[in-house]
């Protein structure tokens, strides 16, 4: 029976998390739907959420989201076509409405829990339906019971508790079954391959392997996972895997190459093991599907630790050609990365330096000057070298981790004049770092600096609070200023629309909301009911406006939601004393849709 799955009672996410999970230019996107209100019906079933998203189709987008029982995020996918890298905005959208609003999402019973409240007959019942509706169930349920399972000698180099049996038997079936979908019409196949969440579980636990300092144990595991992945590969025919290209940059392809190329690079091998695994590497790469995946580790052992321009580099002898004679390969900087990583396991502080310098590996270069002490070179290389304020960020909190005040707040003011086109999201990270470091040791001059500059870059209500905090007396003074700021840079209609009614600007939050491409209902309403006393006309034109999106666009499942909204218009001219108002606007719209037979009714019960 498979292990119940539940809610996790904390959940260890930060927008920090979510950030690092995209890019900058999603990120923004991302952050725009959620506060816009695109997040529909989020659901709890065991530990995984879904949720709906609208985009930009009609129909929304699902995007569903797991976590582990210690409240980690695990997976994330949406059926949204998006091909960039990390998380696409839907995703970024629903995570951030879980940080923001998780006593708000329901749970539901998980799929484990339907089953198993169901008597055999039941299931019989509907596996029945489901052929019926979905004949390619049947071959499912034929592939599943003949599938043989993995003998332990196949889980050499795993630990006991992890049994690669169960992720191979879905593998196989999973393949199965995309073959059959895949033949059945090439030309509307638009899977999304599983293979992902089946095996990073796996490869974690080589990653784990490998820092515990047992990459014996590690190669062994990757061994095993390789040739299960072979042997499923050649059971089910998937040739058509490489012609639909669905496998390209795979995540845990890309992974498991890195992988192999970190073990074997662990390993002091001898000529002859380095020839057997060049050549056993070399006939995957040819052999499995997007096997290219594998060359990071044929070129890994190719080098070793002797290649001529490979030691050159590391003895500090940097070239712009770094540790390749030639032009780099695609994966060099994943490799440079591994190599640093096993360097600095043992210690070759040196060689690190050098090889970080000479494979233009920046951030971990500045980082370990600042481990090793040497801050004040530290600072001077991370103003020539680093480009971005998420590189400046990491030096920095580093510096600070060391005690190094006055070099992390020097840093961080010089990263905050870099130009403006660079990463808005990360800008405000580092300024709301300054700000607040800098307030806790007592430098207010430079907290308010900061605070000012995190306003303009992200103008949220949690910035502005800061600000007025910071200030204090001072604040009336420069009100109108942050006021300003607020509504020129307004990231969307939420934080921008709380902050104004707060402070009893109505006419600037009425503004937000016309400016707004589209504004959550709840803050319309908010605004509305903020405004019906002092701006009748406004608050009634946004109900009229609402009301017609739906009823122009014979959205008759939505006449209701037109009506209430009527309803609302209806009420704030009665109190406004304009019944003469409403009367016309009524007559007019029993005329424009007196044809729509469902609408017609329900306009007539508006009738005073």
């Amino acid at each position: 029976m498979a292990q119940k799955q539940t809610r996790p009672e904390i959940l260890r996410l930060s927008e920090a998390d979510i950030r690092r999970r995209t890019t900058g230019k999603t990120w923004v996107r991302g952050l725009q739907y959620f506060q816009e209100g695109h997040v529909l019906r989020a659901v709890w079933r065991g530990a995984t959420l879904t949720a709906e998203v609208q985009g930009s189709e009609y129909a929304p987008y699902v995007v569903h989201v797991s976590f582990t029982p210690e409240g980690n995020l695990q997976t994330a996918t949406c059926t949204c076509p998006y091909e960039g890298m990390g998380d696409c905005k839907h995703i970024v959208a629903v995570l951030l409405y879980l940080l923001h609003h998780a006593q708000d999402v329901p749970q539901r019973a998980s799929l484990e829990e339907l089953l198993e409240s169901m008597s055999r007959e039941e299931l019989i019942e509907l596996i029945h339906q489901l052929a019926a509706a979905h004949p390619e169930v049947i071959e499912l349920i034929e592939t599943f019971r003949h599938v043989p399972r993995v003998e332990n000698s196949v889980r050499s180099g795993l630990s006991p508790e992890v049994d690669v049996a169960a992720p191979v038997r879905s593998l196989r079936t999973e393949l199965y079954r995309l073959a059959q979908a895949y033949f059945y019409d090439p030309y509307a196949f638009e899977e999304e391959l599983p293979f992902t969440e089946l095996f990073d579980p796996l490869l974690e636990q080589v990653q784990a392997q490998l820092a515990e300092g047992k990459p014996r144990e590690a190669l062994a595991a990757l061994e095993t996972l390789t040739t299960a992945w072979q042997e499923a590969c050649r059971e089910t025919h998937v040739e058509w895997l490489i012609q639909t290209g669905l496998l390209e940059d795979e995540p845990w392809l890309q992974k498991l190459g890195m992988l192999w190329a970190e073990a074997l690079l662990s390993l002091e091998l001898s000529a002859e093991e380095r020839e057997h695994w060049i050549r056993r590497l070399a006939r995957w790469v040819r052999s499995l599907p997007d096997g290219e995946a594998l060359e990071i580790a044929v070129t890994a052992v190719r080098q070793g630790w002797d290649d001529p321009a490979l030691v050159a580099a590391m003895q500090g002898h940097i070239t712009e050609q770094g540790v390749w004679e030639g032009e780099p390969p695609d994966f060099a900087d994943d490799l440079a990365i591994i190599r640093l990583r096993i360097l600095e396991r043992q210690g070759r502080v040196q060689e690190f330096l050098n090889l970080a310098q000479a494979e233009g590996q920046y951030v971990p270069y500045v980082r370990k000057l600042v481990e090793i002490g040497q801050y004040d070179r530290a600072v001077e290389e991370a103003r020539v070298l680093l480009a971005s304020p998420a590189e400046i960020i990491e030096i920095v909190k580093a510096l600070w981790a060391h005690h190094r005040q006055a070099e992390a707040f020097a840093l961080a003011e010089y990263g905050l004049e870099l130009p403006e086109t660079l990463s808005r999201v990360d800008r405000e990270e580092l300024a709301a770092w300054l700000r607040d470091q800098a307030e806790s040791v007592g430098q207010r001059e430079l907290a308010r600096k900061a605070a000012w500059e995190a306003l303009r870059i992200n103008p949220t209500h949690d910035n502005y609070r800061r600000l007025v905090t910071l200030l204090g007396s001072e604040w009336p003074a420069v009100r109108e200023r942050a006021l300003e700021m607020v509504e020129a840079h307004a990231l969307g209609p939420e934080e921008a629309v709380k902050i104004f009614l707060e402070e009893n600007e109505c006419e600037r939050a009425m503004r937000v909301v016309e400016g707004s491409r589209w504004c959550p209902e709840a803050v319309l309403l908010e605004v509305i009911e903020a405004v019906r006393a002092i701006a009748p006309t406004w608050a009634f034109t946004q109900c009229r406006a609402r009301a017609e999106a739906i009823m122009d666009a014979g959205r008759s499942d939505a006449y209701h939601e037109a009506v209430h909204w009527l309803q609302k218009g209806q009420d704030i001219l009665r109190e406004a004393g304009d019944l003469e108002t409403w009367q016309r606007y009524l007559a007019s719209l029993l005329d424009k849709h007196q044809r729509k037979y469902k609408l017609r009714p329900m306009l007539e019960q508006l009738k005073l």
